[in-house]
């Protein structure tokens, strides 16, 4: 198992791990910066990045190469400030058929916007179209204007979750221009139109959204209030459809005031959500889901500090990234009742980085 980790700094970090064990076999080091997201090509032949860095933000790409190494591809320096969550789209800008070529969209939190940047060969070339949104919250510090932060596709539609204007919004993906190619197939060029926003509550700043997987329900983690939101999704085939706030749930302890959400995720089979909180009594919330998509809090697991980003992997387990303790943490779900064991915790002072995100190539 091959497992990509994202940092704030100067590099990234390419572990290969035990398939059984988890244990460390050996770690690659090469220079990146501010890596706060990553993205892989379907084939996995290329890797892009966000390089979160204020005014002096990027794109960058990497070719994949055997003997894990990664070698510079394309880099875009003028785009919107910090972006924070990428997703590729394969199938566009498609010019002869080529299979490497697609888009990226990015959640800029600081610019307030969505990007689209086409993707040629596996080199990331200047946005073609920047979405900004203008919106704003009760909170003095954190809502003074739209801090995009998630992206969440659904069929043709992109929901942008806006921590700084208390919304969702909904966008429509479509071809923007169509012409043939030298193979006989149609060349697409992505286009956002914004359709409108879903409402959370007031001074909540929503951060992170995920679906469950018939996408009846969407699940939204909040930053500033620490609750989870529950939404009942239409299926939006008919004009005027709306999602409705079914649940708002309390999962922050107040004897922690700073503590934030983080990150949000359903079990693979939609059994339990997970949840994290950071900044004081770090941990993954546990909840059922209950017939009706609403949910049940069924316990809270301690977690190393500051964890901004957690997935499962194919075989079931969690791994989450501890970015103040500096170490990945591996754990067993019980599939019954959700709870979760750790079994593996790998430190990474040693190679001198924060871990804040990572993605499985292989």
């Amino acid at each position: 198992m091959e497992l990509i980790v994202g940092t704030y700094g100067q590099r990234m970090l390419l572990l290969k791990l035990d398939d059984t064990s988890f244990e460390v076999r050996s770690a690659n080091i090469f220079p990146a910066e501010n890596t706060s997201c990553l993205a892989l090509s379907p084939d996995r032949r290329f890797l892009f990045a966000e390089n979160e860095s204020g005014d002096n933000s990027g794109i960058s790409s990497f070719a994949l190469l055997p003997q894990g190494r990664f070698v510079l591809r394309s880099e875009v320096r003028d785009v919107s400030p910090d972006p924070c969550h990428l997703l590729y789209l394969p199938g566009y800008y498609n010019h002869c058929g080529d299979p490497d070529n697609g888009v990226l969209l990015s959640a800029d939190y600081s610019g307030g916007s969505v990007s689209v940047f086409p993707v040629q060969a596996g080199r990331v070339e200047a946005a073609a179209q920047v979405v900004r949104f203008e919106g704003s919250g009760p909170d003095p510090e954190r809502q003074l204007s739209s801090h995009i932060h998630h992206l969440v596709p659904l069929g043709n539609l992109l929901m942008a979750v806006d921590l700084g204007a208390d919304c969702i919004h909904v966008l429509r993906m479509f071809d923007g221009t169509v012409r043939p190619l030298c193979d006989g197939r149609l060349d697409r060029a992505l286009r956002l139109e914004r359709l409108f926003d879903i409402p959370a509550p007031a001074g909540s700043g929503p951060r992170h959204m995920v679906l469950n997987p018939d996408a009846s329900h969407g699940y939204v983690l909040t930053e500033l209030s620490n609750e989870i939101l529950v939404y009942a999704l239409p299926d939006f085939t008919t004009p005027g459809d709306r999602p409705l706030l079914l649940q708002q749930l309390p999962v922050g302890y107040g004897s922690f005031p700073e503590q934030a959400g983080g990150d949000i995720q359903l079990s693979p089979d939609g059994r339990h959500l997970y949840a994290t909180l950071r900044n004081g009594g770090d941990g993954l919330v546990i909840a059922e889901v209950l017939a009706d998509g609403t949910i049940r809090q069924t316990g809270f697991q301690p977690t190393g500090a500051h964890v901004r980003d957690f997935f499962f992997l194919p075989g079931g387990q969690m791994v989450i990234f501890c970015k103040n303790d500096r170490c990945i943490q591996f754990y067993q779900r019980n599939v019954a009742t959700g709870q979760l064991k750790l079994f593996r915790e790998i430190p990474l002072a040693a190679y001198g980085i924060e871990p804040v995100f990572g993605i499985l190539l292989s």
